[in-house]
């Protein structure tokens, strides 16, 4: 179940500039300070005390601010499986509530923070506290999958290809037959965000997801996630994410 989550905690300013989106439910409980942030064309300020829930693949982006939280990233099959469990039914749809107020998710997010130390089965009694209390604040439709459309081919060979230094707009474009101002510019009209940042961004959470579960060094990550060396990621990964990917394993 470990292995399903992960955390970071920490005092952050004027991070997370670029827009970009997590493959994982990314789940923040702000404890001091706050900032203005953007999902999809809304946007929205959050302060000390409350709690942002990010669905997979949500373009986001954090604007001006100084704030602290605990930051969990958690597979979303997962905690859907999780939620399942807890509903005893299956379900296709559900809802979210991106942003409110709740003590008592808060002390469980704490509680599950301190949990990571200990045994698997109290861990798991923790995470199932913190599941039934994300569950209830469920109100917003999310999606678990990328909006494909029209350009569905081009997110295939994107995820197919993210490795290669080489990947480039025209190199997608040609294998589309489009030109790629036709393509830059309905990419970006349907995914609210430039192919290019598309990548970028999936590229940083594809060597996250590899800092995380394993420990091969921060060179090969980056040669294998498509980043021209080491220190290219931890450029990229900073302007992103608003931290260097050396915090992932302290």
């Amino acid at each position: 179940m470990k292995d399903k989550i992960w955390v970071v905690f920490g005092e952050f300013h004027n991070a997370g500039i670029t827009p970009h989106f997590h493959e994982t439910f990314s789940i923040g409980v702000f404890t001091k300070g706050g900032c203005r942030y953007k999902i999809g064309k809304k946007e929205e300020i959050v302060r000390s005390g409350e709690i942002r829930i990010i669905a997979p693949f949500e373009l986001h982006q954090t604007f001006e601010g100084r704030w602290e939280y605990l930051h969990f990233d958690i597979e979303s099959t997962f905690l859907l499986k999780c939620i399942t469990d807890i509903k005893q039914e299956e379900f296709k749809e559900f809802s979210l509530n991106d942003k409110f107020k709740n003590e008592l998710l808060k002390k469980n997010a704490f509680d599950l923070y301190k949990a990571i130390k200990f045994d698997s089965l109290f861990f798991e009694e923790a995470f199932l506290n913190f599941a039934k209390g994300i569950y209830i604040n469920f109100d917003k439709e999310c999606n678990l999958e990328y909006q494909k459309t029209t350009l569905s081919k081009a997110i295939e060979y994107i995820y197919a290809n993210y490795s290669d230094t080489n990947l480039s707009v025209e190199k997608i474009a040609k294998k589309l037959n489009l030109s790629v101002y036709y393509f830059v510019r309905s990419f970006k009209k349907h995914f609210g965000v430039t192919p290019h940042r598309f990548i970028l961004s999936l590229r940083v959470e594809k060597a996250k997801q590899m800092i995380l579960k394993t420990d091969e060094s921060f060179a090969l990550i980056a040669k294998l996630c498509g980043f021209s060396d080491q220190s290219h990621m931890i450029r990229v990964f900073k302007k992103i994410l608003g931290y260097k990917p050396g915090i992932l394993r302290n």
